[in-house]
């Protein structure tokens, strides 16, 4: 009868078949065969359990009688046969490889191994030799022809080794005589090596170098030879030929030679009786010549700036710039009163006379006695004209009597001064004018004039408007609102201008802020009316020269820059837009005006005496 698992249970869930399936797999027949008929009975008329019972027996009955009592493993050797086929014959290539290795290959490696060696010290011969280090050449070569004694190229090679250390050795021999400066014996080895080796290293070049010195020493002694004859002019053509062939060549002895040579000639120009002005351009030529030679010379350096200063003032004479004269000759004149004998004082002369008969046509009466004055003090035979007319104009100008003026060949005693005022005149009324100290002769003090110079007018001695003139500048040094003023006081041990705040209820009274930090002293600083600049003098450059900065010091330029000139005591236009100041750059002490960058500067002053300290009254 059949056993129920589930409801949906067959027989082929049953353990005992699983179990007998499993011995039936593995050849267990007899254990099968049990559990089998179990099944059969319990499942009649199941086809597979009778078939699998139907085998089970068959092969038990097989297995009994061939004595097979249980499956066994079964190795397929045709695989393993293969491989083992494989490897010996691997085994096989191998060895026949090695045979191959030592009887063949091994000598191929090392004859390839030889022939790199032999390559190696080829190319380091060839290297040294290019390198001109024969001995290691040689050496190397000889080490490839102990390795392979019939190498052509190797033995051809290490004779022109040795060759070209033979002629190394000429060389070296040859560029000896020449340093030693002997160039007869240098030339002649040279020469021997160009016809050994033509084109050998640099044998061309120094063959040219020694008959190019050889030149230069024929042109040198025939320099000296006409310097000896007096023939200077051909001896300076000779030198100038010499620098424009080589410039190195005896440098310093040449270039001390032209410069005698030129300063001699120009000094000859100027000194010749009578004087030729009209060749006093010639003589400017041969002074620049010598600066050329040497820039710093303080000799030339005069000479060519008195030439200059004549030639500029000879141009305005021809056109009857009588001003521009006085302003070109009078440096001139005052540093060298004899320049081209009386030719300078004789046009400063009529140049004087004619500005004073302008001044005196434009009723400028003033300037016109300070022109004739200084025309009647020159040193000439005969100012008995300018004296005479000086002594015109005097009464004019004062109510006393003043004496007559009498000629001399040098500077004479001042007319007495003209009587000031008895109330002195607020400065502050002159806006837009320009207040000065002048040092005239004739009448000292404080002066009064336009910005261009014109209209001066005498204001009284400075006794009398020292302390006016005092106040007036202390203005200047406060911004435009009166808050914050500028002055100058000592910062890391040097003058600097300093910025003074206001004082404030909540932080009282502080201290001053530096504006300036230069390396030279700072000085005389003038707040510019819109507030914008402060001007101010500094020795930065080594000389006094007129600087301005901002007042937070975010921007300071240099508006001069001098060699030996100063510039001092800067003070503004009303506008902003120009600055007066004084300066000994025309020689004496006169009164400028000049653009803020420090362009278009104008002698205003004019005069033969030292004028100072304006103030542009706003």
């Amino acid at each position: 009868m059949a056993a129920t698992f589930g409801a949906n249970s067959t027989e082929y869930d049953d353990p005992q078949f699983q179990e007998a399936a499993t011995h039936f797999h593995m050849g267990q027949w007899d254990k099968a065969i049990r559990l089998l008929e179990t099944l059969q009975a319990r499942y009649p008329g199941d086809a597979r359990i009778d078939q699998m019972l139907k085998d089970a027996r068959f092969k038990a009955h097989l297995e009994t009688n061939t004595e097979i009592k249980e499956k066994r493993v079964i190795i397929n050797w045709r695989p393993i046969l293969t491989r083992v086929a494989i490897v010996g014959t691997l085994a096989l290539l191998v060895i026949a490889g090695i045979w191959v290795l030592r009887a063949r290959l091994l000598p191929m490696l090392a004859e390839a191994q030889l022939q790199r060696q032999q390559a190696q010290l080829m190319n380091t011969a060839q290297a040294a030799l290019t390198a001109g280090d024969y001995d290691t050449a040689e050496q190397r070569l000889l080490e490839l022809l102990a390795k392979s004694p019939d190498d052509v190229s190797a033995t051809a090679l290490l004779a022109d080794t040795r060759w070209q250390r033979e002629l190394f050795a000429l060389y070296n021999e040859a560029v000896a005589a020449d340093n030693a400066g002997n160039d007869e014996l240098a030339l002649s080895m040279y020469a021997d090596l160009q016809m050994k080796s033509p084109g050998y290293r640099d044998i061309s070049n120094r063959i040219l170098a020694i008959r190019h010195t050889q030149e230069l020493d024929q042109l040198m002694q025939q320099a000296k030879n006409l310097l000896m004859l007096g023939f200077e002019s051909e001896a300076s053509n000779a030198l100038a030929q010499i620098q424009a062939m080589d410039v190195n060549y005896r440098r310093s002895e040449v270039s001390e030679m032209l410069f005698d040579l030129n300063m001699r000639r120009g000094k000859r120009i100027l000194e010749q009786n009578p004087p030729q002005p009209a060749e006093v351009s010639v003589a400017l030529a041969a002074f620049n010549t010598a600066l050329q030679q040497q820039p710093n010379d303080p000799g030339a350096i005069t000479e060519a700036r008195l030439a200059v200063g004549f030639l500029r003032g000879r141009e305005a004479y021809d056109q009857r710039d009588w001003l521009n004269t006085i302003n070109s000759l009078r440096p001139v004149f005052a540093e060298r009163a004899s320049y081209l004998g009386n030719t300078t004082a004789s046009m400063l002369f009529v140049s004087m006379m004619g500005a004073g008969d302008d001044y005196a046509a434009s009723n400028d009466l003033l300037n016109a006695y300070e022109m004739y004055s200084q025309a009647c003090q020159l040193p000439l035979s005969d100012t008995t004209s300018a004296c005479a007319k000086a002594s015109s104009v005097v009464p004019l100008l004062t109510p006393t009597a003043t004496p007559t003026l009498t000629p001399t060949p040098g500077p004479t005693a001042p007319p007495p001064s003209a009587t000031a005022t008895a109330t002195p005149r607020p400065l502050r009324t002159f806006r837009g004018r320009i207040i000065f100290k002048s040092e005239n002769p004739d009448l000292p003090g404080i002066y009064v004039m336009d910005p261009d110079g014109s209209n001066r007018e005498y204001l009284g001695t400075f006794q009398r408007y020292e302390q006016a003139f005092a106040d007036l500048r202390e203005t200047e040094r406060y911004s435009p609102d009166g808050t914050y003023w500028v002055s100058t006081a000592d910062v890391d041990g040097n003058p600097q201008i300093i910025l003074h705040l206001p004082v404030t209820s909540q932080f009282g009274e502080l201290p001053p802020k530096p504006v300036t930090r230069m390396t030279g002293m700072s000085y005389d600083p003038v707040w510019s009316p819109d507030g914008a600049w402060i001007a101010f003098v500094t020795t930065e450059n080594e000389s006094d020269d007129i600087w301005k900065t901002r007042p937070d010091s975010s921007e300071q330029v240099a508006l001069m820059r001098n060699d030996w000139e100063w510039d001092k005591h800067p003070s503004w236009s009303p506008d902003s837009q120009r600055i007066v100041f004084f300066s000994n750059r025309d020689g004496d002490r006169q009164l400028f005006v000049m653009d803020t960058n420090g362009r278009n500067v104008t002698n205003i002053s004019r005069v033969p005496w030292a004028e100072y300290e304006p103030i542009w009254v706003k």
